[in-house]
């Protein structure tokens, strides 16, 4: 005898009210994550790592974009409603015309060049005994040359844009490196990416392995330090983020001779010298052998490729750009770029940021190759690193965002991370 519909009838109120705590269970999960996320930056990032154990790093992924989603939703309604004003990173300058920026500066008033035997000007002099006498001003020792990275093209119109800033001193206070931002998304106005350059004839990069990654399971695995040498006063200028995890592409890496993961040809790389030299490339392309380096660094594709934007940019397949997670995920993301001479190392990061964006800030500085680093808000961390009493402080270059442990590269660390130290020997 067939179930009356009076049965049928509580069964299917009772599935329909599982299915409905199920959803509401979900959805209840999802916004605990997502303020997790945009609140508390390290746990999200050590949960979404302990998350994949559980379901995999494609499931993770695909809720990763999900958040990304909402979370740029919610910026630009902010931005669109007023709540919330587009403001510079840190403080801006006020644009004034001068060699780091565009349009150039007018060239000086022409100057008088004193003849050889031109008599040489007199200035007042007293000695020991306290009576003034005239003698010859001496010649003045010659000082370097100041440094100015190259002009930057503006993209937007927010005070101190494309402005370079003295950013990190040496002890004799000559800058090594300047820092500015670039505004070069219409359509957020509130994605700004950083820029610092640094002066490679006084600095040099280091990169360190984590002591967790990168690594696949039996390798080799690297100390997680700044060699004791660099980490000194006077000589540790700065730390900045790493790439993508082993299992998020497998992209080779390589520090002191440890070789973490093998290289892979096709892919974007930096490699630096044990001279401080550096080469930028697609590695079985533009980089052809690692023999002699002292370590290397690969990851995605290249952004930017001989001046210009490599057109996989435009690819939004994750395969490209950040395992699951595809180039059109606005997010925060960071990169590496070189200047065509090769003397000036930029490091951009910013949030908001998809691919196509990121490689129109590079290519508005004027990079010839240009690579991405990691993503995530927690992840792209960048910090100055200033001594006080020889205890080594940092700065983060988003004074707010990057707040969060700020200091995780000064101690054993388990990811990868490069820093940069100021080359011995006087300036130029």
């Amino acid at each position: 005898m067939a179930p009356s519909h009076k049965h049928l009838l509580p069964q299917r109120s009772m599935i329909l009210r599982g299915l409905l705590w199920i959803t509401m269970g979900i959805l209840a999960a999802f916004v605990a994550l997502f303020l997790t996320v945009s609140l508390f930056p390290s746990v999200g990032a050590h949960g979404s790592d302990t998350l994949r154990s559980l379901i995999g790093d494609r499931a993770v992924a695909q809720i990763e974009t999900w958040i990304f989603q909402v979370q740029d939703g919610f910026q630009q309604l902010k931005y669109q409603l007023g709540v919330e004003k587009v403001a510079a990173p840190w403080q801006a300058l006020t644009p004034t015309p001068f060699a780091g920026m565009l349009p150039p500066s007018p060239l000086p008033p022409p100057s008088v060049t004193p003849s050889p035997s031109a008599t040489p000007p007199l200035q007042a002099t007293y000695l020991p005994t306290g009576t003034p006498t005239l003698r010859p001003t001496q010649t003045p020792t010659p000082t370097a040359t100041p440094w100015d990275p190259p002009a930057v093209q503006p993209l937007g119109d927010l005070k101190g844009e494309a402005v370079w800033q003295a950013y990190i001193e040496d002890g004799q206070g000559r800058a090594v490196a300047y820092r500015t931002f670039i505004q070069p998304d219409p359509q957020r106005p509130y994605a700004l990416v950083a820029v610092v350059a640094f002066d490679l004839s006084r600095a040099r990069l280091g990169f360190v392995l984590g002591f967790d990654e990168p690594s696949l399971k039996g390798g080799p695995k690297g100390s997680g330090l700044i060699p004791a040498a660099d980490a000194q006063p006077g000589v540790l200028l700065a730390t900045f983020n790493g790439g993508f995890k082993a299992e998020q592409g497998q992209y080779g890496a390589m520090s002191g001779g440890v070789v973490a993961i093998e290289p892979r040809k096709g892919l974007a790389t930096v490699v630096i010298y044990p001279d401080g030299a550096l080469k930028m490339g697609e590695y079985g392309k533009d980089i052809t052998s690692l023999e002699g380096a002292l370590a290397w660094r690969q990851n995605c594709s290249l952004v930017i490729q001989n001046g210009r934007i490599n057109p996989l940019v435009y690819n939004d397949s994750p395969v490209y750009w950040g395992a699951q997670l595809n180039g059109e995920t606005a997010t925060w993301r960071s990169g590496l770029g070189l200047s065509p001479d090769g003397k000036t190392l930029y490091y951009f990061a910013g949030p908001s940021l998809r691919m196509a964006v990121l490689a129109k800030a590079m290519r508005a500085v004027g990079v010839e190759t240009g690579l991405q680093l990691d993503i995530n808000n927690y992840w792209v961390s960048f910090s100055a690193i200033h001594f006080l009493d020889g205890i080594p402080t940092p700065e983060p270059l988003f004074p707010v965002e990057m707040k969060a442990d700020a200091g995780r590269y000064l101690a054993k660390y388990p990811r990868d991370f490069f820093y940069v130290v100021l080359k011995a020997g006087p300036a130029p």
